[in-house]
C-alpha cells in the first residue's frame, strides 16, 4: 500500500511541476478553506513571498534613483 501512495505523490509533483498556475490555484483553494494542517504554512509563504517581490520593486527603484542622480 505505501507504494501506490508513493506514486500518487510522485504524480502529484510532476503534475505540479507542468502546470505550476493549476498548483498555485489549487493550493490558494486550500488555504482559503482552512481545514489543512499546510494552511498556516501555505499563508506564510504566501505573505513572504509578497514582502520580498515589494523589497525587490523598492531596490531597484531607490538604486535606480541613487544612480540617475549622482550618487557617489
Amino acid at each position: 500500500m505505501p507504494m501506490v501512495q508513493l506514486q500518487e505523490k510522485a504524480k502529484d509533483i510532476v503534475h505540479s511541476v507542468e502546470h505550476p498556475v493549476e498548483a498555485a490555484k489549487a493550493l490558494e483553494r486550500e488555504a482559503e478553506l482552512g481545514k489543512s494542517a499546510r494552511t498556516p504554512l501555505i499563508a506564510l509563504t504566501g505573505v513572504t513571498l509578497l514582502v520580498f517581490v515589494l523589497l525587490a520593486i523598492m531596490l531597484a527603484v531607490t538604486m535606480t534613483l541613487y544612480f540617475v542622480y549622482g550618487g557617489h
